[in-house]
């Protein structure tokens, strides 16, 4: 069985000279590419293994795949370069940077006829041979200048963008399947490397004994046979999870959320780290609706709410895919259905550089997160950053000159390809000064927007020296985003210094995380929810039974006397000091060696907080929101805090006076005067 294969160049290239070849050089003519690939000669290596773009690499597991199999297989691979023209894979070449991909309809013409592409081309395509696939994007395939002329001298798969598919003549031998987002988003890989996995999959299945008869026949669809095995499988006792239809749904935003005030100067984004609670939860029983939790049955955030309490939601990469059954999920609805947000609420992606701050080098490249933004249909794209944090003297520099390379390559491409979302440079820094002279540099390249990282370690004084430096580079009107950073203390003056956006989790974090201001009240107290650890799963109770300190019974008695308690006190039923008894019993026959909260828990009875607040959960759950105790009870105080956060930062924005807790320890919630925060 002999196998042609016809795919391109890719910008991703295995080394990296500093003088590579241009399309200047090319057109000097093949003499002056001779010198210069003397110049470059240790560089030069076949061409099958220069190019490391996401197509090539897929690609060439597929070929490398069947070549070790052993298969009766004869593999040719050609490369149609746009400096080289079309080469066999063992054609030894150069590292250069061009591409048909950024030339009009009229340059892709003549050059491709200067480089002979044409004509190579279809001496190439006329075999003979068992099976072609064409893995060429639409310039590429322009310049092959493809017409009735051609002829093909075997079972011929190509595979083109729909605008493309329309010019191609039909031809015998030749099938077109044509690609989209519905493509990439159903194979679970970029558009930019589609080609390439599906070229591979295919190798595969003729390595496998694949029938070659069976594709040629026009009712047989070749990418349903390459998507075996990548749908999701059915569980062992052959039930497939389904989404509760009264769970998965996407929320409408009312014209109340469109019409807040402070987006003019300050939008809030909140990254998305799979906080989600069962609608349905039984507290009364400690029961999951749906038996354990998952997205199909449980809700976000914004679906508990008449409307969001965030101006747009952030989604990392690093969390997006830390699973295969949630990146499964991600690809096949993309972000904002997923989210179950409509297609205008803003959604941002970033890479999620505190997940790979030990690698030497980030785990994605520029060509793959152009795609995986574009695929996945996000407004907002963040460039490939790496953090300065914790690193060494070394590691400093080389970081943030790869986080500036990545964001130039990361807008030039974003340009060449037209893409319609918006491009945001991602600036690293360790002083006021290297902040701003990358930010400066993101302005020459022509950015609009740009997002400054590895600041949340910083104090706040350190953060405004920062944005004071920047804001002298930066005009107004170029948008400035501040990675996990909201600071009710400063975003006013933030704001003032051209920040137009943050995203922070700080207020749902506290809720679990925090040591006494798990919740949050509009007036700025915050209080500490009150401890009931489940006997059957609490470490401290589990050991108290094993060192024989109590009888397994005993415990849960305790347990359920203090839920019955705290229900009672919501009710009226009982007093602030019966209940401080009950819960002091508890809280000694579990952790004896602790110092008591009980002063603390007085004060969050007394002023009963969930009583007054207006927020939708609160409203709905009670006294069940105050105890710390679970997913379902800590992430819905967590929920609360955020609708607390979103009205104070309102009114900050606004200029008014917050009144907050001296004692709360957080600093992100102290308000010294703004002018001087």
């Amino acid at each position: 069985m002999k196998l042609l294969i016809v795919t391109s160049c890719t910008g991703e290239k295995a080394v990296s000279p500093k003088n590579p070849l241009t399309l200047a050089d090319f057109r000097k003519g093949a003499e002056n590419v001779r010198a210069r690939e003397q110049e470059l000669k240790e560089y030069l290596m076949p061409a099958g293994k220069l190019y490391t773009g996401e197509q090539h690499v897929r690609l060439m597991r597929g070929v490398d795949a069947c070549r070790a199999a052993g298969a009766q297989a004869e593999v040719d691979v050609w490369i149609l370069s746009a400096g080289y023209g079309l080469v066999p894979e063992n054609r030894k070449v150069a590292p250069y940077e061009c591409t048909f991909a950024t030339m009009g309809a009229k340059e892709v013409r003549s050059w491709g006829e200067s480089l002979d592409v044409p004509s190579d081309f279809r001496r190439t395509v006329a075999g003979p041979y068992d099976l072609g696939l064409i893995l060429l994007g639409d310039n590429y395939l322009q310049a092959c200048q493809l017409g009735p002329d051609v002829k093909f001298g075997g079972l011929t798969i190509l595979f083109c963008g729909k605008g493309q598919a329309t010019k191609i003549p039909r031809l015998p031998n030749l099938r077109v399947f044509t690609l989209s987002n519905v493509e990439a988003k159903r194979f679970s890989c970029g558009l930019v490397g589609l080609k390439g996995e599906l070229g591979s999959r295919l190798l595969k299945k003729l390595t496998g004994g694949q029938d070659l008869l069976h594709l040629r026949d026009p009712a047989t669809d070749v990418l349903a046979i390459l998507d075996e095995g990548t749908a999701a499988k059915p569980k062992a006792n052959g039930k497939i999870s389904r989404a509760n239809p009264n769970v998965d749904r996407v929320i409408q935003l009312p014209t109340s959320w469109w019409n807040k005030p402070h987006r003019q100067k300050l939008r809030y984004f909140i990254p998305e780290w799979d906080d989600l609670v069962d609608p349905d939860y039984d507290f009364l029983s400690d029961e999951h609706s749906g038996g354990s939790s998952d997205w199909s049955n449980e809700v976000y955030a914004h679906q508990m709410y008449p409307e969001p309490n965030y101006d747009g939601l952030l989604m990392s990469r690093a969390v997006a895919e830390k699973n295969k059954k949630k990146k499964e999920r991600i690809n096949a609805l993309g972000v904002h259905r997923f989210l179950r947000v409509p297609r205008e609420f803003p959604v941002m992606g970033d890479c999620g550089a505190f997940d790979y701050i030990m690698e030497e080098k980030p785990p994605y490249t520029t060509e793959d997160v152009l795609d995986y933004y574009t695929r996945l249909d996000f407004d907002y794209g963040v460039s490939v950053d790496h953090l300065i944090v914790t690193a060494t003297e070394h590691q400093k520099k080389f970081r943030y000159e790869l986080t500036i390379h990545n964001a130039e390559e990361f807008l030039k491409q974003h340009r060449n390809a037209g893409l319609k979302w918006e491009p945001i440079g991602a600036v690293q820094g360790w002083d006021p000064d290297s902040y701003a002279k990358a930010a400066a540099q993101y302005l020459k390249m022509g950015y609009r927007s740009i997002a400054l990282g590895g600041l949340v370690r910083s104090s706040t004084p350190e953060i405004i020296g920062i944005l004071q430096r920047v804001h002298e580079v930066i005009p107004s009107g170029v948008g400035m985003h501040l990675f996990g950073l909201a600071r009710l203390r400063a975003v006013k003056r933030m704001s003032d210094l051209g920040v137009t956006s943050v995203d922070s989790a700080s207020a749902l974090r506290q809720a679990w995380f925090g040591a006494k201001d798990n919740y949050w009240a509009e007036t700025g107290k915050h209080y500490r929810a009150i401890r009931i650890p489940c006997a059957s799963k609490s470490f401290r109770a589990k050991r108290m039974v094993r060192e024989g300190r109590a009888s397994a019974d005993f415990v849960e008695a305790a347990e359920r006397n203090s839920m019955d308690a705290l229900r009672r006190y919501d009710k009226g039923k009982t007093t602030v000091s019966e209940v401080i008894k009950v819960l002091e019993d508890l809280d000694h026959l579990i952790t004896p060696d602790r110092p008591t909260f009980m002063d603390q828990y007085r004060r969050t009875l007394v002023d009963a907080p969930w009583k007054t607040c207006p927020c939708a959960i609160c409203k709905k759950d009670g006294v069940e929101v105050i105890i710390f105790r679970g997913n379902d009870r800590n992430r819905r105080r967590g929920f609360h805090n955020t609708y607390v956060f979103y009205r104070l930062m309102q009114k900050a924005l606004s200029g008014q006076s917050l009144r907050l807790d001296a004692d709360d320890g957080g600093a992100q919630l102290e308000l010294p005067k703004l002018a001087t925060a």
